[in-house]
């Protein structure tokens, strides 16, 4: 195994600059020794604010993680949201959250986390001038009253069962909302220096709430190119990679000395999003026998190397809200062939009996994963033309309905809620408010809109059974084909230990990770 004392040799930023040609100078990250630090390669720029009221990318969205603490976290197993600085959370009505902050929870700089600062948070959140994205979520709250330096009352306008989850928000001190403090959260890591969009250096909360992290120092520097990941990783000059190396390239990692790949179970979701307005795709046999013609579990064997899990819907089977009685489309060309005769669609002189679209970005692995979805697909009569667009080409096409299918991801549907996003009659977006909503094939159920509905105001004990029902009735229409859920891979030095992945690929578990021998 390669020592701390090895990796001296090669792990210098200089050394990596050069290798990905990014820069030639040496960052803050460097001058903190090996044995106290973890290097952490992310396969984008580090680019936008890391303030948690703003942030809506994901990858910097990792390190917010890391850096701020919400009332609640739903960096947790089964995806439930449960409580963080907050120490007790109380509903005496349903529209009412009595919260009790958790003692000794302290800002970095030492300072308690206190009922005015999370109203300052939450006020702040509201007020159209900041722009947050997530005022949308937090508009919904009539009142706040704090009630002593530890207790804060949240007044609902109505009753809102996903409002646990909206409270991970990360809590900011009053100080900062008012201009008068540096960014600063309470979660394990404090925001040390920050090198353009190229590095964060993260460094350690002695009096964090949960205890003193292990590690002093988390680095995070952008590396865009996977050839250079991995190098980086094989030299010595990083030590933990996530879902950022193509399986094909993990599983070989598997052999090289020095190095473990690990992996998690994940929620991140990949679908096909059919476009229901008109045309074929428009049958619901159509959509059930392109479901029955892709041979997911082929394309996991093969080119994920085991490391996902096909997908029965939106939700994992892990989920608490599951529903294990669905429809299923398992691999079966003979029923797909006979739903397309069925809705009118008998093969060709040519064998082909119809033509469809699909629309997917320009990374190399999903076109590759499109390409097998193709030659599946040719074994029923249907023609997958597969055209590729740089994320924010295809974004705007698909909000504006100018596709006939689409092949994305969400990253962590884990709130059942999120039907209300992607499903809810009132959530298709139009030429006038492309972003009215995420339901961008025009599927629209009245019976769906209705649980959705029912689900967002029932109580806990309740809400489980409405979303199965909402899961089973989809899974009829099938609006999305759904394709699998991706585990979370950690490509990670043998010496770094004590680091497990949460299933939304958080990376809060690195205030447990530590080096040893």
């Amino acid at each position: 195994m390669t020592t701390a004392v090895d990796r001296r040799t090669f792990l210098t930023l200089p050394w990596l600059a050069a290798l990905a040609g990014c820069r030639d100078t040496r960052a803050p990250g460097d001058g903190i020794p090996v044995d106290q630090r973890v290097v952490v390669l992310f396969p984008e720029q580090l680019k936008g604010t890391l303030d948690p009221r703003l942030n809506t990318r994901a990858w910097p969205g990792k390190l917010i993680h890391l850096a701020f603490d919400g009332l609640t976290t739903v960096n947790t197993p089964s995806g439930r949201p449960e409580p963080a600085l907050a120490a007790a959370i109380e509903q005496p009505a349903p529209e009412i959250y009595d919260v009790r902050l958790r003692p000794g929870a302290l800002f970095h700089d030492g300072s308690p986390v206190t009922a005015r600062d999370v109203a300052a948070t939450l006020e702040s959140v509201r007020d159209k001038a900041l722009g947050s994205p997530l005022r949308t979520v937090h508009e919904r709250l009539r009142r706040i009253e704090t009630q002593g330096a530890d207790r804060v009352r949240l007044i609902l306008e109505a009753p809102h069962a996903p409002y646990l989850s909206d409270l991970s928000v990360g809590v900011l001190p009053a100080r900062y909302v008012e201009g008068k403090a540096p960014l600063m959260g309470a979660g394990p890591f404090a925001i040390q220096s920050r090198t353009d969009s190229h590095e964060v250096v993260l460094a350690r909360h002695d009096r964090y709430w949960r205890g003193r992290p292990t590690l002093p120092y988390v680095v995070v520097r952008a590396v865009t190119d996977q050839n250079t990941r991995l190098l980086a990783l094989l030299g010595g000059a990083a030590d933990l990679v996530q879902n950022a190396v193509s399986p094909r390239l993990a599983d070989a990692m598997r052999s090289r000395p020095g190095l473990a790949v690990d992996t998690f179970p994940g929620t991140a979701y990949s679908y096909i999003c059919f476009n229901l307005r008109q045309g074929p795709l428009a049958d619901v046999r159509v959509r059930q026998a392109l479901a029955h013609g892709i041979d997911r579990q082929g394309i996991i064997r093969h080119k994920f190397r085991g490391v996902a899990t096909a997908a029965q819907g939106m939700l994992p089977a892990s989920h608490w809200a599951y529903a294990p009685d669905q429809a299923r489309y398992p691999h079966d060309p003979a029923k797909a062939a006979a739903l397309l005769d069925a809705a009118g669609f008998p093969p060709g002189p040519d064998g082909v009996r119809l033509t469809i679209e699909l629309k997917v970005n320009t990374d190399k692995f999903r076109r590759n994963l499109a390409r097998v979805m193709t030659a599946d697909l040719a074994k029923i009569g249907v023609d997958l033309q597969v055209q590729a667009f740089e994320v924010g080409t295809l974004l705007s096409d698909v909000k504006s309905g100018n596709f006939q299918a689409y092949m994305l991801q969400w990253g962590d549907p884990s709130e059942p809620h999120f039907y209300n996003w992607i499903f809810h009659g009132e959530r298709v977006p139009t030429p006038s408010e492309p972003n009215r909503g995420g339901n961008r094939g025009a599927y629209v159920r009245p019976e769906v809109s209705a649980l959705i509905d029912q689900g967002r105001v029932a109580p806990e004990g309740e809400r489980a059974a409405i979303y199965q029902q909402i899961q089973r009735l989809v899974a009829e229409d099938l609006p999305y084909l759904s394709l699998w859920h991706e585990d979370v891979v950690v490509v990670r030095r043998k010496g770094l230990t004590g680091y497990a992945a949460s299933p939304n690929a958080s990376l809060y578990g690195l205030w447990q990770a530590r080096w040893v021998g």
